[in-house]
């Protein structure tokens, strides 16, 4: 039962346990509770007593004005727990009851005894300074007012106001003595408790700060080291803290920038977090190791001040040079052509303005273009045409002045800007150029490239005219030479293919020959002969995109079989490219077609197959045959006629095989 009246107690008088024994304000905020408690209970008493007993009326309308305002506080701090004003207001309550009561009793019933309990309540509850100046003032007040008044004052008498004077501000003394001894004892006792606590927890505390992942060093004013925590040590290389205890870390650590010249200390942050007492934070600079090697540093550099004394300052840093070269390569490929290196679009277009200023002029630009990248995609895949690229970007890079701008602005598309540069100097870079291409072939693809050029001479000029002139010349260009660029590719790869293997050359001109006599004895246009001829020149150019060795073998496994037969469909793709084939495509798509709809890539069957397709399938197979084995000539082009025989109304037209068959008996010409 005692119990629990305690605990009832306790938990009025810390704010229903808010406050704890260990908490710094505990004690104030006990002996507040207990003050204003004590105030509301005693004036309450008093009021009756002088009213009853002494028939005061004004002390006990003083002592229910205290009661009153007391009661006030005591409900003002339980609902708001804010001490500092529910403080003062007690103190000035007990000095205007105080104050009041003196001037109501005078000198007459030992009243003044009171002053006792107000220096101590005065400095338990306020501030020190606060409580000095207050005690002082109101000192000061009662030497006046007794001064003043004690020439009207008799002796006072010793009767029952008294003893109720004298004892109640001795209890009020007791009570604060005894409180205070229990402060004491509380106060040793968590104090004791901290200091083995802190014992206690030194390895604990040191244990967090090695298990931190960043490093953490602490200097004293003058920059030098207090302590540091394992992650620092590791970072910057060290075998032990003893290496950096009592060091000036700056000079350890941050003694030089990142391009090798010296850091001076006096601009060192950390430095000046000490002399302005301000934390500081970097992200831009670097710290070196032991072994003399340097990494990107961030850093957080904080005073530490200790009762209004700056003691030093705690470092916390990280290596973060990972994290700069992401940044970098983040910034390089916002920046850059991830392929070529060189500036891509929005990079160029954002540094127009800085590139069109008259210090640059004569100011040229040249616009460029990759031909034949589109066909190089389509037919060998990205992979070639990204190498197209790569090298079109060397000619370019390679042909220009380190100052000049290249930049890819599009798939296959480049400007290039000539700072300082007339119309005539930027014709030699055109120049240069277009030698660079000369000899530059990608997988059967001869490089070329289309090019336009102009030149801004004067501030009037807009730039974007300028460049805009330029585009519309290297379209020009590009128009202009279409035809001539379309044959050098065809050229190219025809050549490339017969270069790898001198028996597909011969083929092909062996079926153009034998496509245009057949054509001749089809009684065809002249127009549709001349079709023939170079379809049958061309049947074959799909092949190159089959690897060289699949050309050469004797014996096919079923996958070279189904890549060969994928070429009837990459010479139409190669061919419906340029104007000038595009009237072959079909022809040349379908040659591997059968009469009887078993053939490939389309299944199509008699008359569905183009007639120029079906005769160019008649000579390129009795080319094949007759030109295979090591038999005599006459016997080889039996075995040839009669494969078209066998093969007449299946694989063969039959009327166009019988023809070509009549003929061929009938030429006694020599060996192809």
């Amino acid at each position: 039962m005692i119990s629990i009246k305690v605990d009832w107690i306790n938990r009025y008088l810390t704010n229903n346990n808010e406050y704890a024994i260990s908490d710094a304000p505990y004690r104030q905020i006990y002996l507040l509770n207990a003050i204003l408690t004590i105030m509301i209970i005693t004036c309450s008493v008093f009021v009756v007593v002088d009213i009853v007993l002494f028939e005061m009326f004004i002390a006990a309308l003083i002592n229910a004005f205290a009661a009153i305002l007391a009661l006030s506080t005591l409900i003002y701090f339980k609902k708001t727990d804010n001490y500092k004003p529910a403080a003062y207001i007690s103190v000035a309550t007990l000095i205007l009851t105080l104050t009041s009561f003196f001037a109501v009793t005078g000198n007459q019933h030992y009243g003044f005894y009171w002053l006792c309990i107000m220096p101590p309540i005065t400095f338990i509850l306020l501030e020190r300074r606060p409580a000095r100046i207050v005690t002082a003032a109101f000192s000061v007040y009662v030497l006046i007012f007794i001064l003043i008044n004690s020439s009207s004052w008799s002796p006072a008498a010793f009767d029952t106001q008294s003893l109720f004077n004298i004892t109640g501000a001795t209890v009020c003394i007791i009570a604060l003595m005894a409180y205070y001894e229990k402060s004491r004892n509380e106060a040793w006792a968590a104090l004791n408790g901290t200091i083995l606590e802190l014992v206690d927890s030194k390895d604990d505390l040191r244990l967090i700060l090695d298990s931190a992942a960043e490093a953490i060093y602490g200097t004293d004013t003058k920059g030098n080291c207090m302590f540091c925590n394992q992650s620092c040590i590791d970072i910057l290389g060290y075998s032990d803290e003893s290496e950096l205890l009592g060091k000036n870390m700056h000079w350890q650590v941050h003694h030089t920038r990142r391009d090798g010249t010296p850091f001076p200390i006096d601009e060192c942050k950390i430095i000046q977090s000490l002399i302005n007492c301000e934390g500081s934070h970097v992200d831009d600079e670097v710290f070196w190791r032991a072994d003399g090697t340097s990494f990107d540093v961030e850093y957080y550099s904080y005073p530490q001040i200790k009762n209004g004394v700056l003691t030093g300052a705690v470092v916390t840093f990280t290596d973060i040079s990972e994290r700069k070269q992401k940044e970098a390569e983040i910034q390089f490929l916002s920046c850059y052509d991830i392929l070529t290196g060189l500036q891509n679009r929005r990079c160029f277009e954002e540094n127009l303005e800085r590139i069109d200023n008259p210090e640059n002029l004569p100011l040229s630009v040249i616009f460029a273009d990759i031909n034949g990248l589109k066909m190089t995609n389509d037919i060998f895949g990205h992979i070639a045409g990204d190498e197209l690229i790569k090298k079109s970007a060397e000619i370019l890079r390679s042909s220009c002045r380190a100052e000049d701008i290249v930049a890819r602005i599009g798939g296959d598309e480049f400007v290039i800007v000539l700072p300082k540069t007339t119309k005539d100097d930027a014709e030699k870079t055109l120049e240069r150029i277009k030698a660079g291409f000369k000899n530059v072939t990608v997988r059967a693809i001869k490089g070329s490239i289309s090019l336009g050029i102009d030149t801004k001479d004067n501030p009037g000029q807009l730039f974007e005219e300028i460049m805009a002139n330029a585009e519309n010349a290297m379209y020009k260009d590009k128009t202009m030479n279409r035809t001539s660029i379309n044959k050098d590719i065809i050229d190219t790869t025809i050549q490339a293919l017969h270069s790898t293997n001198s028996r597909e050359k011969q083929h092909s001109v062996n079926v153009s020959e034998m496509c245009a006599d057949l054509g001749v004895a089809l009684q065809l246009a002249e127009t549709k002969i001349n079709k023939l001829k170079r379809a049958g020149y061309l049947h074959d150019i799909g092949k190159i995109v089959l690897d060289e060795s699949i050309l050469t073998k004797e014996d096919l496994t079923d996958e070279d079989r189904a890549q060969i037969q994928q070429h009837p469909a990459v010479g139409y793709r190669i061919l419906t490219l340029f104007d000038d084939t595009l009237d072959l495509a079909e022809y040349v798509y379908g040659h591997h077609e059968r009469w009887d709809g078993a053939g490939y890539p389309r299944g199509l069957k008699g008359e569905q197959i183009s007639q120029l397709s079906r005769i160019i399938a008649i000579a390129e197979t009795f080319d094949r045959v007759v030109n295979r084995g090591d038999l005599p000539w006459i016997e080889r082009k039996q075995a040839a006629l009669n494969v078209l025989k066998n093969g007449s109304g299946t694989q063969f037209d039959p009327q166009i095989a019988e023809l070509f068959i009549r003929m061929m008996e009938t030429d006694e010409g020599a060996e192809s």
